[in-house]
C-alpha cells in the first residue's frame, strides 16, 4: 500500500511541478525554468531507491521541460496541452535535430505514459535507466541551442 501511496505522490508531483497550464511557447521558459537537470537527479534518486515507476515520470518532465525550451528558442508555437509526441514531430520537421534522435524520444515519451497510466509491468528498470541516460544526452547536447 505504501508503494501506490509513493506512486501516486510522485504522479501528483510531477503533474504539480510542470507549472501552471497557461504557459505558452513564447513564456515557457518563464513557467518552467530550467527543471531538467532537477528532475534528472530526483530520477536517478528513485531508481537508487528501487522506485523506478516514478523516475520514469520524472525523466519524461525533464524530456519534456527540454522540449518546450527548444521550442521556445525556435519560435515554434506550442499550445499548454501539447503532448511530448507533439513537440518532439514539430521539432524534428523544423530540422532542429534528426529523425534518430526523434525516434529515440519517442521510445522515452512511450515510457513516460506508461509509467503515468500505471502499466507497471511495461516499464522495467532497465528500460528506465536507459531513459534517463538518453534524456540526460539531449537535454546537454541541446543545452547550448537554449
Amino acid at each position: 500500500m505504501f508503494i501506490d501511496i509513493t506512486r501516486g505522490v510522485a504522479a501528483l508531483k510531477s503533474v504539480w511541478s510542470l507549472g501552471s497550464q497557461a504557459c505558452d511557447a513564447e513564456t515557457a521558459t518563464v513557467c518552467q525554468g530550467d527543471n531538467a537537470p532537477e528532475f534528472l537527479d530526483e530520477a536517478q534518486t528513485y531508481i537508487t531507491l528501487g522506485r523506478h515507476h516514478s523516475a520514469a515520470i520524472l525523466a519524461g518532465d525533464a524530456l519534456e521541460s527540454t522540449l518546450r525550451k527548444l521550442c521556445a528558442t525556435h519560435s515554434v508555437e506550442v499550445p499548454s496541452d501539447s503532448t511530448l509526441d507533439n513537440m518532439n514531430a514539430e521539432l524534428a520537421r523544423m530540422g532542429i535535430y534528426d529523425d534518430h534522435t526523434e525516434q529515440r524520444l519517442s521510445v522515452a515519451s512511450d515510457l513516460r505514459e506508461k509509467a503515468n497510466c500505471g502499466l507497471w509491468s511495461e516499464v522495467s528498470k532497465d528500460d528506465v535507466e536507459t531513459m534517463i541516460a538518453e534524456v540526460r544526452t539531449f537535454a546537454a547536447e541541446y543545452a547550448a541551442a537554449l
